[in-house]
């Protein structure tokens, strides 16, 4: 791993992406995990469990999960903080973790972001981007010059930590990583401590600037819109597993599981009886998706997204659905409607419905929509 390294360090940039593509295939990829397993000691349940996942040169992957699934610890392995117990790792097609092996974060030449910048108080933005830098540059200005501009803080270089916002100090962050031509950049939960208006533009800047450099990236999130909105493909993670890799839209709309289905999205799960592609349920008969292969008249879970429900009162007299609740959210309202049997959905619809609690409703899908249906 050190004479690739070393070899990269006396290429011009351009040669040197150039060879770092080079370095992956379709079958060993940029970041490569092979059934890897995390234990910390004295634990008696691994914290990843057989993880695997393929990174290939260019790509933008969020890892989405909730607190405790193993994300971070995904992230720590690859960047070299952890050891690995089980499985391999490696990185543009060479061995860097294992049960036996483990090169150290410095000799793998990756950019990693924290979630609290981990920026040196002491040090200048100047200071800070050219700290990881190679010591044989001889003229680190333009280039430093250049990534400032790439993400917004040209003009800041002599300012320190405290004299920056949230948001720049992050700016900050990213150009230190970047400023070593990684061959990837790590990001774990970089916008969690910013406001969201803020936490938007930021994520839509480094989607701009890791694909104008084909710079292979990995997010680590909680944050289902923000994976949905910049990846490529997204790997959901629960209980120390990954349970569905896939493009956002994909995802979204094909849900693996009922856990999948929540992670990526609001929802809502009610019983029903399948039958030749439609399911009835106590709010009425949808057209349906199985993603495996159910019988006639077989009992189902009915997963419904509430962007997906139209509700309607005009001749609600024979209408058994009933609106218990109804919030404005500004952009659209969220109905809560309740069935003779007790279930409860929701509905997201423009302000222009205005339809009243206790109203009685009927229920139809959205155009060219489907509920999705699994095995009970």
């Amino acid at each position: 791993m050190k004479l690739i390294l070393n070899k990269l360090k006396k290429l011009s940039k351009a040669s040197e992406r150039k060879l770092k593509s080079e370095m992956s295939s379709d079958e060993t990829g940029v970041i490569h995990l092979d059934s890897v397993s995390h234990f910390y000691p004295n634990d008696k349940f691994p914290t990843i469990e057989n993880l695997n996942l393929l990174v290939k040169h260019g790509e933008f992957i969020s890892i989405l999960g909730e607190s405790g699934a193993g994300k971070t610890t995904t992230l720590r392995m690859i960047a070299g903080f952890e050891k690995i117990s089980s499985g391999y790792l490696r990185i543009g097609g060479q061995l860097v973790g294992s049960n036996f092996l483990h090169a150290p974060p410095n000799h793998r030449n990756l950019g990693v972001v924290f979630q609290d910048y981990a920026l040196f108080p002491h040090m200048t933005v100047y200071k800070n981007i050219e700290f990881g830098m190679d010591s044989k540059i001889i003229d680190k200005t333009d280039k430093i010059n250049s990534i400032l501009s790439m993400v917004g803080m040209h003009g800041y270089e002599n300012k320190y930590v405290h004299e920056l916002s949230g948001g720049q100090q992050q700016r900050v962050a990213i150009a230190r990583a970047v400023a070593i031509n990684p061959i990837a950049l790590l990001l774990d939960e970089p916008f969690s401590n910013l406001d969201r208006i803020l936490a938007r533009e930021l994520r839509k800047d480094i989607k701009k600037i890791v694909t104008n450099t084909e710079t292979t990236t990995i997010l680590v999130t909680h944050d289902r819109e923000e994976a949905l909105a910049i990846s490529d493909r997204v790997a959901v993670v629960s209980n120390r597993k990954i349970l569905q890799i896939d493009s956002p839209e994909y995802i979204y709309n094909n849900p693996l599981t009922p856990e999948v289905a929540r992670l990526v999205g609001p929802c809502d799960f009610i019983d029903g009886e399948y039958n030749n592609n439609t399911v009835l349920t106590s709010f009425g008969k949808f057209s349906a998706k199985p993603l495996q292969k159910i019988d006639d008249h077989q009992k189902v879970k009915v997963l419904i997204r509430p962007s997906d429900i139209y509700i309607s009162h005009e001749g609600g007299e024979n209408f058994s659905n009933t609106v218990i609740s109804r919030e404005y959210r500004g952009e659209y309202d969220e109905y809560e409607i309740i069935s003779e049997k007790g279930e409860i959905i929701h509905s997201r619809m423009n302000n222009f419905a205005n339809i009243a609690i206790d109203s009685k409703v009927q229920i139809t899908l959205s155009k060219n929509r489907s509920v999705i249906v699994y095995k009970n």
